[in-house]
């Protein structure tokens, strides 16, 4: 898409400069060329903008571009990539729904496990009623399965990402998670984004929310690990 801007260093009538590459524009920034107040346009624009207003956009635009190179060339070889944007906060809450959901059915499969951790004798039951039973031991009592269950999650979450790009709630979407750097995806960014996105769950899910804020659509966890997570129009 060609840009244009003004250059108010040349007279009346030959102020407008272009047309210029997306990656053009923004190397005329990096060389101090513009100023917050320069006008510029593309195609799709009601009028001219201030670069200040655009300039955030514009990066955006150019990594998920960089990142969609990746993945075409590196993590998904196979599959063409029409265009990649950042996956906002709405399209993430139904893969975690979808996610969240099959992993019911995997607890579900694991009963027999889980409801062994979870074994409460009659004694301890007649303890809690009574309430002779301390927070701090009944917490200590469901410790083994808190631990598993988080265990499990910690392994879905990482398998997924690590090898697929995604779990099966973002596959199903369309959506991919990758490194800002544009590197393939490696077991210790997943293992960290794994357990980085315990933190985002705390205080009623605030983490994830920052998804719906931020200008590249990072969750707590995607800051952490530095991750990005694209919705990708395949071709």
């Amino acid at each position: 898409m060609d840009w244009y801007y003004i250059d108010s260093s040349k007279p009346e009538g030959k102020r407008r400069n272009g047309p210029w590459s997306l990656r053009q524009m923004l190397g005329f920034a990096e060389q101090g060329a513009f100023a917050t107040e320069t006008l510029v346009w593309r195609d799709g624009f009601d009028g001219w903008k201030p670069w200040s207003a655009v300039e955030p956009e514009l990066k955006g635009e150019l990594q998920a571009e960089t990142i969609k190179q990746v993945i075409e060339e590196k993590v998904l070889p196979n599959i063409t990539v029409n265009k990649a944007c950042y996956a906002g906060f709405w399209v993430r809450l139904c893969a975690y729904v979808i996610d969240f959901v099959l992993l019911q059915l995997i607890f579900t499969l694991l009963t027999p496990i889980h409801s062994h951790l979870a074994t409460i004798s009659q004694e301890e039951i007649i303890k809690l009623l009574e309430q002779q039973i301390t927070l701090t031991e009944l917490t200590f009592k469901f410790m083994p399965l808190v631990l598993f269950s988080f265990g499990i999650i910690f392994i879905y979450n990482s398998f997924f990402v690590k090898n697929f790009s995604g779990t099966p709630g973002k596959i199903a979407l369309g959506l991919a998670v990758v490194r800002q750097n544009g590197k393939p995806m490696t077991w210790s960014c997943a293992f960290l984004r794994s357990f980085a996105s315990f933190f985002s769950s705390l205080f009623f899910g605030v983490g994830y929310l920052l998804a719906a804020f931020d200008i590249e659509k990072r969750a707590l966890h995607d800051f952490m690990a530095n991750t990005r997570v694209l919705k990708l129009q395949r071709a």
